[in-house]
């Protein structure tokens, strides 16, 4: 990816205007919800621009994910709570004129360089995303795997098993 790019959070500032990735509610949330989730210290959401054109962006929370859901082999020995920590990827999304090149792919590595910079002062075994049926095969090719959960849905839960890629200094 070339080094143009810039990376920065979600502010008042940011001119959100022409971004449009084809999907109503991602629109909707980055045009109208992001920096409410934001200030409201529910959601950080950064930006990736190209130039000066924001070609996409990524918000981050903090959840859990039921132990139950987690394939046998993902599963911590002797853990004792119904829950792993988890860092959520709660949005994803690239504008229109910018998908199929790579940008997911670049959103979705600068997302997890957030991740385990979250995971080096907290916790956070396991990285979740609520992924739209369409997106599942983008995500499967970074290592998500569907949470175990039954019956078919537009949205499918999936998740990433960071201790296979993290390194504690």
């Amino acid at each position: 990816m070339p080094s143009i790019f810039k990376q920065c959070d979600l502010s008042e500032n940011a001119d959100l205007s022409g971004f449009d990735c084809g999907v109503d509610d991602l629109n909707d949330f980055i045009q109208n919800d992001a920096l409410k989730n934001q200030n409201d210290l529910v959601s950080v959401t950064k930006l990736l621009y190209l130039d000066a054109v924001l070609v996409g962006y990524f918000t981050i929370t903090l959840g859990a994910i039921q132990k139950e859901r987690i394939a046998l082999t993902d599963k911590v020995d002797r853990y004792p709570y119904r829950v792993y920590p988890a860092i959520k990827l709660a949005r994803l999304a690239v504008d229109k004129r910018y998908q199929k090149h790579g940008f997911g792919s670049e959103l979705l590595y600068r997302f997890m360089i957030e991740a385990m910079n979250i995971v080096k002062i907290g916790s956070g075994r396991f990285i979740s995303v609520d992924a739209r049926a369409d997106a599942v095969g983008f995500y499967e090719k970074f290592g998500f795997v569907p949470a175990l959960i039954k019956g078919n849905r537009e949205i499918v839960p999936l998740y990433l098993d960071i201790s296979r890629y993290y390194k504690s200094e």
